[in-house]
């Protein structure tokens, strides 16, 4: 009989077992289902926390660097968050802005945003009180600047980015040498290595550091005491532009001279050849520079230049220092378009420059603006510049035209020819260009 019983309905019954265990399998595949959906949502969540907390952060840099003080960036910052939707103790949100406690973050010219939010999920909304995500962001306004002594940025694969003279002589103190090119000769030596003598700093090692192979010989390493030179390096990385985004300067309320043009402008000083800041527009030579910024708008720099420390401005009141920052720049500026003429510096007697020592310029002796190509030129067999500061040139070439004796604190160019120049550098972070900018930390 029961035999019978299962011939009729024993399928039946193996139907009932398939109904559950397609239940109980449907069941896991929505739970799987599920948890792929809020850890999606719990993914996109911090995303788009993690970018509130960087745009925050990124706010109160910017309040930094435009010279506000570290309580009105925490304020920025706080606002930018709100206008991204995470408001503090509002939503279940914290957000809390301060100063970053750990190093070298630790100062007032860094702000750190935390932001904190129970995410409510679709599987098990009463799980956000325990699903919280949080989140963190360092940024800052701190000088920046990559060490180096020289610094030849051209990434071109076929250009020698910097090239010495065979009857060159180098000293370089504080800094190395880095060349971007990746070039097979990159970079070329001529001159005897004996010719040569660089050391830094025991907390800052250097490196003659170049992108691309070369055949020249350079200078063997001396590691350890006094110079802490560890020598050349071929195939390495190519570094940033430190100074990539440094802000050009504003022609507002640029005096345009004593007179009515600045073309034309009237000089003043003991022998009446003395000029202020301001805009010009045509080439400056056999003229002595007061204090301030100078814009060179397509005229650019010739002949013997030199410095007045004894005069006063009579435009802007400003006692002649020699502390200047040379912008040259296109005819057209601040507007795109026009030309941009080359820069030489040379002379019948001795010269010397002095960088500004304040302000967002400080220890940026020449500034070429980044449209220009012009090629700025240090000429002559009889001269020597003394040039305190950073020589800016990012995308034209810097040459030594002859024998010229050239001291200066740092050089950065696309392109670098010294020729036969006699060059000391003596690199400090005290007396270089140390761009502020906004940037993300952490």
């Amino acid at each position: 009989m029961n035999t019978l019983k299962k011939f009729f309905i024993g399928s039946e019954a193996e139907l009932g077992q398939a109904v559950v265990l397609i239940a109980i399998t449907l069941l896991g595949m929505l739970m799987i289902v599920g948890v792929a959906i809020d850890a999606g949502q719990v993914y996109s969540a911090r995303r788009a926390m993690q970018e509130a907390a960087d745009a925050a952060a990124y706010a109160g840099a910017v309040t930094i660097y435009n010279g506000g003080s570290q309580g009105q960036a925490f304020n920025a910052a706080r606002d930018d968050a709100t206008l991204n939707g995470f408001t503090n103790s509002m939503q279940n949100t914290t957000v809390t802005v301060n100063q970053p406690n750990v190093a070298p973050y630790n100062t007032n010219k860094y702000v750190e945003v935390t932001i904190s939010r129970n995410v409510q999920t679709s599987l098990v909304p009463a799980q956000a009180a325990i699903t919280v995500v949080t989140v963190h962001a360092i940024a800052g306004a701190d000088p920046l600047n990559n060490d180096y002594a020289i610094m030849a940025l051209d990434r071109n694969p076929t250009t020698n980015a910097f090239v010495v003279g065979a009857s060159a002589q180098l000293n370089i103190s504080g800094g190395g040498i880095v060349v971007n090119s990746s070039a097979g000769q990159a970079a070329l030596n001529s001159t005897p290595t004996a010719d040569w003598d660089i050391s830094c700093l025991s907390t800052n090692p250097c490196n003659i550091d170049i992108a691309g192979g070369t055949p020249s010989v350079w200078p063997p390493a001396h590691a350890g005491s006094p110079d802490y030179y560890e020598g050349p390096r071929t195939g390495m990385p190519q570094v940033s532009d430190p100074f990539a985004g440094y802000p050009k300067p504003s022609v507002s309320g640029m005096p345009c001279g004593t007179q009515a043009q600045c073309t034309n402008r009237s000089g003043f000083g003991s022998h009446n050849d003395t000029l202020g800041t301001g805009i010009y527009t045509s080439n400056l030579s056999g003229k002595r520079l007061c204090h301030g910024i100078y814009i060179l708008k397509g005229g650019g720099l010739g002949g013997d230049i030199d410095v007045d420390t004894s005069s006063t401005d009579p435009v802007t009141g400003d006692v002649c220092d020699g502390k200047v920052m040379i912008f040259n720049t296109t005819t057209n500026y601040p507007s795109t378009g026009g030309t941009c003429s080359a820069m030489g510096v040379s002379g019948n007697h001795d010269i010397t420059m002095y960088a500004m020592t304040s302000g967002i310029y400080a220890g940026l002796l020449i500034f070429q603006d980044p449209t220009c190509a012009a090629t700025v030129t240090f000429g002559g067999t009889s001269f020597s510049l003394t040039a305190t500061g950073t020589i800016y040139v990012p995308n034209g070439s810097l040459v030594c035209d002859g024998h010229p004796t050239i001291n200066g604190g740092q050089l950065v160019a696309k392109t670098i020819d010294l020729q036969n120049a006699h060059l000391n550098i003596n690199y400090s972070p005290n007396t270089s260009a140390q761009p502020v900018l906004p940037r993300l930390a952490k």
